[in-house]
């Protein structure tokens, strides 16, 4: 077979993505709502793609396998918690969505200030959030770099400038509609492709899935107990799937498709539907074992390694096709964050925390120059970071939306919650992460004094920002009634 094809495949598909992002840019009037919120029209089917892949990033297309061969059932914690990460916002999603059909909210943190009639919650979650992004962002990057490398020869910083250089024209062209309608694209070709790979190389290697698990029991049982072989203790593998429930909803470029949604209903239906997606790990999870039986890395390139092994023939279509779905992971994920970073910094950081007043036009203009920004620093973050960083950096990126569950619920459900008790857990549920983030690396005594289980930093930071907002809240006078009045319902 010609060595063409995944050429062909890569950049047919970033002209089909690119294509169909500047045509969503032609629909819709253009402004913030349309940008941002999509008018607040999406229908049930782009809801469930937007929603899903959007979730599902480079990471899990590449880093389920690997974390199969390193870490065996360890991986499972991915089905355990998203079978039930969505239920919060089956309950507050309704609520969310009416919110912000009344007051005009296209974000998370707009809703929360509003609540608490505060400024300065507004922009310190926009920037907390922003922060978080980039580590994430890294990792879209690193994705999408990693498969370009393996086609093209090119280097891998070069390969993913190639590539989010198309996300970032769609995104800044088509906003919010570009993502979701490349989503659906991005979200259908991962669940194909995928699947037939998840069942095309156990049969060709094995003899079929259960042959292969025969296998596994006979020679690697130790993949298939509970918490795995690697290092993770149970406390540890309880507090990763706490701590992915609790913040799942909360990250705000989920949480704001609440408002893109055309009804409330359809939010909760997103909701219901959701734990299907979640079908598109299980052929991940059997090419994992796969790779393990096989003798692969433990490392991000264990995929790419596995389709290519010799006994499986002429894999070079087969390569095109996991590029293809790699990118359509990375892409999925990527734009979504360049988007709600870019709307965040606008509408939260400048614009809600900093009181700067911006007309509609140039609020949606500064949005589309922050889309360009945002990749910049994430493209220098990539070159610059190696990937012990980027863990770290992402175990403080996951602790930030924790610290937006109990300030969220309570805005949505608890009168009783006021801005000073706001402020003050906000304030010391991100600096308790913050602290025990640096201590991890600079003071790894004091990070085993303070945190002897070595729970998830966020789970801690949570526990301290749920105590402290009660507390306080309890403490200094209630708000006004007339002002909660208007978030009964």
């Amino acid at each position: 077979m010609s060595t063409a094809w995944p050429l062909v495949v890569v950049f047919g598909y970033l002209a089909v993505s690119l294509v169909i992002g500047i045509a969503a840019g032609r629909v819709g009037r253009g402004d913030v709502a349309d940008y941002v919120a999509g008018e607040r029209a999406f229908g049930p089917v782009v809801m469930y793609f937007v929603v899903g892949a959007t979730i599902f990033s480079a990471y899990a297309l590449l880093g389920t396998p690997q974390r199969i061969v390193a870490k065996g059932s360890d991986a499972f914690y991915i089905l355990a918690y998203g079978a039930v990460a969505f239920v919060p916002v089956f309950f507050f999603g309704a609520k969310v969505r009416r919110l912000g059909e009344r007051f005009g909210f296209v974000t998370h943190a707009e809703l929360v200030g509003r609540r608490y009639d505060s400024r300065f919650v507004t922009g310190l979650m926009g920037a907390a959030t922003v922060l978080a992004f980039v580590p994430y962002l890294v990792i879209q990057f690193k994705g999408a770099g990693v498969v370009m490398a393996a086609v093209t020869g090119w280097s891998p910083v070069f390969g993913a400038t190639v590539v989010y250089a198309v996300v970032v024209i769609y995104v800044i062209i088509g906003g919010v509609r570009g993502v979701a309608w490349t989503n659906v694209l991005q979200g259908a070709a991962m669940l194909v492709i995928v699947w037939w790979l998840g069942l095309w190389v156990p049969q060709a290697l094995f003899g079929g899935v259960g042959a292969m698990f025969d296998r596994v029991i006979a020679e690697r049982p130790d993949l298939l107990v509970l918490p795995g072989p690697g290092p993770t203790s149970p406390a540890q593998y309880s507090a990763e799937i706490l701590i992915s429930i609790l913040g799942f909803s909360m990250w705000p470029q989920v949480f704001m498709k609440c408002f893109t949604a055309r009804s409330a209903r359809l939010v909760q239906l997103t909701a219901v539907l959701y734990p299907t997606f979640l079908f598109f790990l299980v052929p991940l999870l059997f090419l994992g074992y796969a790779a393990a039986l096989m003798g692969g890395p433990a490392d991000d390139s264990v995929l790419l390694w596995l389709v290519s092994r010799p006994e499986l023939g002429d894999t070079t279509m087969v390569v095109a096709l996991v590029t293809f779905a790699v990118l359509a992971a990375s892409m999925s994920t990527g734009d979504a964050l360049l988007h709600a970073g870019a709307s965040i910094v606008v509408r939260d950081v400048v614009r809600g925390g900093l009181g700067r007043t911006l007309d509609d036009a140039a609020q949606t203009r500064w949005m589309r120059i922050g889309v360009l920004v945002l990749a910049l620093v994430a493209l220098a973050a990539l070159a610059l970071a190696g990937s012990t960083s980027i863990v770290d950096l992402l175990l403080l990126a996951y602790a930030v939306p924790i610290q937006f569950l109990p300030l969220t619920l309570a805005a949505l459900y608890w009168p009783r919650a006021n801005r000073v008790g706001a402020i003050a857990a906000l304030c010391t549920g991100l600096g308790t992460c913050v602290v025990l983030f640096v201590c991890k690396l600079a003071a790894p005594g004091l990070y085993t004094l303070l945190n002897p289980a070595d729970l998830q930093i966020g789970v801690l930071g949570g526990a301290v920002h749920l105590v402290v907002l009660v507390v306080v809240s309890y403490l200094t006078p209630p708000m006004d009634e007339t002002h909660l009045e208007q978030f009964a319902s």
